[in-house]
């Protein structure tokens, strides 16, 4: 497992961790969905963004949308829900005392198992410390939002090193509160030196994006480039709570676009 040192960046963002392709080790969930007949699974990692990142073992992860609903992350930060309906939706959160409420983006269940899906977690000193390179007063009522527009094939899975976000693409929020905060871009100094930038209009080859202080509600968000296709991403806002849609269940290039990495694109 991988994990790059981010320098300068804010801890709501996109980073480049990476972890080994082997099979999860998979926690073991708390309570038992109540409907039998459901046979879908969700699984993924959770991962500490901060300047020592790694795995987050030994953590709660719960489903909004099914609160008897819990799993243990193991030492590999590996997580699993067993029993989920089709046509569901699920919605993760992570627990822990040492690091800002945090959970996915909403997903709906359509036929088959879904997998590697992440959390980039930041304890609470690098988010308070970098939060002021933007600027950042968090609003106690409302979310902060952040999501990573990625190549097609590219995910926090990635063997080769270096960036894997699609650059030259823009993000709208919809629908559009009057007066959020964003999008605001990542401007990339190498693959692990980020900082969020004011005078972006575009995405950087990071691909990270925020959206600040937004009302609690349903949202989604949409990447835009001429010729290529990406994945929508459904947002639960919750107050409070940081909701960081990483790859490869964010703003994932479908179609088109630069494509996957095949060499480090940093010096």
């Amino acid at each position: 497992m991988r994990r790059a040192l981010i320098v300068a960046a804010l801890a709501l963002a996109a980073c480049d961790d990476a972890a080994d392709d082997a099979p999860v080790d998979a926690a073991t969930p708390d309570a038992a969905v109540a409907d039998a007949t459901a046979a879908l699974s969700v699984s993924g990692h959770a991962f500490s963004f901060s300047a020592t990142g790694g795995p987050i073992g030994g953590a709660t992860v719960r489903v909004l949308e099914a609160p008897d609903l819990s799993a243990t992350t193991a030492d590999d930060g590996s997580f699993r829900f067993d029993g989920l309906p089709d046509g569901s939706q699920v919605t993760l959160y992570l627990d822990g005392d040492d690091r800002p409420p945090i959970q996915t983006g909403t997903h709906t269940l359509a036929g088959e198992d879904m997998e590697r899906v992440t959390f980039q977690a930041p304890d609470f000193s690098l988010y308070n410390a970098l939060a002021a390179i933007v600027q950042l007063d968090p609003d106690p009522g409302r979310c902060q939002i952040a999501s990573t527009v990625t190549r097609r094939g590219n995910s926090l899975y990635d063997e080769i090193p270096g960036t894997h976000g699609e650059p030259e693409a823009t993000v709208t929020i919809e629908p559009r509160p009057d007066d959020v905060d964003g999008p605001i871009y990542f401007d990339l100094v190498r693959y692990n030196a980020i900082f969020p930038s004011r005078m972006l209009t575009e995405t950087t080859a990071d691909g990270g994006v925020l959206f600040l202080n937004v009302p609690p509600g349903d949202y989604t968000l949409r990447a835009h480039k001429a010729d290529t296709v990406f994945r929508d991403v459904h947002i639960t806002c919750r107050a409070g709570f940081i909701v960081n849609a990483s790859p490869p269940w964010g703003l994932q290039a479908v179609e088109g676009g630069v494509g996957p990495r095949t060499e480090p694109d940093w010096q």
